[in-house]
């Protein structure tokens, strides 16, 4: 699917959902986590799809320069997925298969409106607030759940990351670059996770903790020991 059809689909959506926003009731938020306050309580038996993960990283070249790698990116969404299941696995959620190894076309649109949400909730936090207009405002699109709606899940679970790895050349930079007073950016990454009830669309949780990859040191070459601490650190209070 092309990237600028994906830029303009998420702008148009944060245009609505700020139309929307701005005349909710804001209250005070102190921590990454989010949680609706008008969220409906999980069935007793629930079944989750675990949306193939939005992965993205860069190698930072000694210029400062990001250079995408697909191989690189494709690693560690195999092993984001992964240790995703067995969080899932070990604390008895049912995981529903997603029907393709890579996102089908008609999902793109579902993807980009969780990514706007969450984009929207963590803006609110970073500004000491949250909006009380949760079901109207941070809730897909009724052809979005259409579209999974055959899969049989009570939730989607949507994640996101994006890396840059710092090249040795680029390490080398930064070292240079702090002998002289200076500050050169090397590695960093983003991570964070959305759960959408299938019953109302809803974003009934989040979590966008930019700790969450702290220990985990380089992504490409982390252990299954240092993503189960990652997951378990980003579903922090998850509600399943």
């Amino acid at each position: 699917m092309d990237s600028s059809f994906r830029s303009t689909l998420k702008f148009s959506i944060l245009v609505s959902i700020l139309i929307l926003a701005g005349c909710a009731t804001v209250t005070t938020v102190t921590s990454s986590v989010y949680h609706s306050p008008s969220g409906q309580p999980p069935p007793l038996s629930s079944r989750i799809l675990i949306m193939p993960p939005e992965v993205v990283v860069y190698l930072k070249n000694a210029g400062g320069n990001n250079e995408p790698r697909a191989d690189w990116s494709d690693l560690v969404r195999h092993n984001l997925t992964e240790s995703l299941f067995e969080y899932m696995f070990e604390n008895a959620v049912e995981v529903v298969p997603y029907p393709s190894e890579a996102l089908l076309d008609e999902h793109v649109a579902l993807l980009g409106q969780a990514a706007v949400m969450m984009d929207a909730i963590e803006l609110s936090q970073y500004q000491g607030g949250t909006s009380t207009g949760v079901g109207r405002v941070y809730s897909l699109s009724g052809d979005s759940m259409e579209a999974i709606s055959d899969i049989g899940a009570d939730y989607v679970l949507v994640t996101e990351l994006t890396s840059k790895v710092a090249s040795t050349g680029r390490i080398a930079v930064a070292v240079l670059a702090a002998v002289a007073g200076v500050s050169a950016e090397t590695s960093s990454a983003q991570f964070r996770v959305g759960l959408f009830d299938s019953r109302d669309g809803q974003i009934i949780w989040a979590n966008n903790d930019r700790r969450a990859l702290a220990d985990i040191g380089n992504v490409v070459d982390a252990s299954p020991q240092n993503w189960a601490g990652a997951i378990e650190h980003i579903l922090s209070e998850f509600p399943l």
